[in-house]
């Protein structure tokens, strides 16, 4: 699959078919919480005013559209034989290359005909390979987020879509109706966290967790803000905070024993993320509140990081009734799946990862998009209300709130939709 990287693949068109998404009603979108990154921007429905822009726009549309695609595959420092390692940099990129080839050769059969530019961004120069996609019509990824800053900006002056499959932020996405995010943001987690917790508990049995760090104590304040606005309470902290100490976590006896005395459902907010500065910090604190809590019935409420840490397993799991709140989910039970797989294996001879499965529906997406709307399609993506097989998308445009919702006034397009994956019989189902 590798040796193509830097040339052109090419979908057949074989048949005419419509693939238009069904229509969904516009969403109402709560307003008013703050983020927790300098740049503020908000979510908004449809006015009429887009409506009237949206209808004015040209679509572009043509018998084939050229696609380049950044992978960071490093091919010219990486060992070859680590693309059949599932966990290496160039094995997750030529699993997620393979589900982008499935989409594609589906999307042929439909009649969607791509040609498909495939870069390696981590080799050679990044800045001779993105002028040679001056005539395309959308580029995806890289992942690099200096790269992408400056994907974003070409496709700004040069009015071509950029995908943001593996990268999430505001900042780049600043006056950018070209820029398109398919992660959603921290801070969208955040909200669905909080959201589902006073949904099914009392804001008084909710403890956010965290260290006496500024950053910790600003995640707690804007979950506070988050709660206090829908319990329409806005100068009360709905929720009790416990700072932790670290060396409580390492060396000390207990580092919760002040919690546990009632004998009730207490639940947690874990709002820490990054693999880099958090790993350590969210691995001891699970591992010592599974602990401490002896027979107490707990609920841990948390970010993707709980259940992509190689340190965190099945015991924990159930120990803590985990709330895991991440973007993607593959139930491999259901029977889109399970096909998927079977056609998966029979043409690479291996399963596909959750790389495979992300891939996949990123290409689906694109070029769906791409045959029903042509090169503005990322105007039309809000209507779009289809399962995939990891994910659905719920893509909404953001304003700049100091200037609005006019349609001129776009600042970029970010996908807002997240599951809430609760631990029940030894695995993960979606909410």
């Amino acid at each position: 699959m590798l040796i193509g990287c830097g040339g052109t693949k090419k979908t057949t068109r074989s048949k005419s078919t419509t693939a238009k998404p069904t229509t969904k009603k516009p969403r109402t979108t709560r307003k008013g919480t703050g983020k927790v990154d300098t740049v503020h921007w908000t979510e908004v429905d449809k006015s009429k005013d887009y409506y009237d822009a949206i209808e004015d726009l040209d679509l572009e549309k043509r018998s084939s559209y050229d696609i380049s695609l950044f992978l960071p595959l490093s091919l010219g420092t990486e060992n070859s034989g680590s693309s059949t390692l599932p966990k290496s940099k160039v094995g997750m990129m030529t699993q997620y290359y393979a589900g982008v080839m499935m989409a594609a050769n589906i999307l042929g059969e439909e009649g969607i005909a791509l040609n498909m530019n495939v870069f390696d961004a981590e080799s050679g120069s990044f800045e001779n390979k993105l002028q040679k996609c001056r005539q395309s019509d959308v580029i995806i990824g890289p992942q690099d987020k200096g790269q992408l800053a400056v994907a974003a900006n070409f496709g700004k002056n040069n009015e071509i879509p950029v995908i943001s499959p593996w990268v999430t932020s505001s900042k780049i996405g600043k006056q950018n109706p070209y820029y398109i995010q398919l992660l959603p943001g921290q801070i969208t987690h955040y909200d669905k966290i909080v959201t589902d917790a006073l949904t099914n508990y009392k804001a008084d049995q909710i403890y956010l967790l965290g260290r006496k760090q500024s950053l910790d104590i600003k995640y707690m304040r804007y979950m506070q803000k988050v709660g206090a606005a829908i319990n329409n309470d806005g100068n009360k902290k709905p929720f009790k905070e416990y700072y932790i100490d670290e060396d409580s976590l390492r060396i000390g006896e207990t580092a919760f024993d002040s919690i546990f005395y009632e004998q009730k459902t207490t639940v947690f907010i874990l709002p820490h993320f990054s693999f880099e500065k958090d790993n350590e910090f969210v691995y001891n604190t699970v591992r010592k509140l599974s602990a401490e809590k002896g027979f107490e019935n707990v609920i841990l409420y948390g970010m993707p990081i709980l259940m992509d840490s190689e340190r965190i397993g099945f015991e924990y799991y159930r120990n803590l009734n985990m709330r895991i709140c991440k973007s993607s989910y593959v139930d491999r039970r259901s029977p889109e799946v399970q096909y998927f797989r079977k056609q998966y294996f029979e043409k690479y001879k291996d399963l596909p990862s959750e790389n495979a499965y992300e891939g996949f529906d990123m290409m689906m997406l694109v070029g769906r998009h791409l045959y029903n709307y042509g090169k503005k399609f990322q105007y039309y993506m809000e209507d779009y209300d289809v399962n995939l097989l990891q994910t659905r998308y719920d893509i909404q445009k953001v304003f700049d709130k100091k200037d609005g919702d006019q349609f001129s006034n776009i600042q970029y397009f970010q996908n807002k939709h997240l599951y809430i994956l609760t631990f029940e019989d030894d695995h993960f189902i979606a909410r």
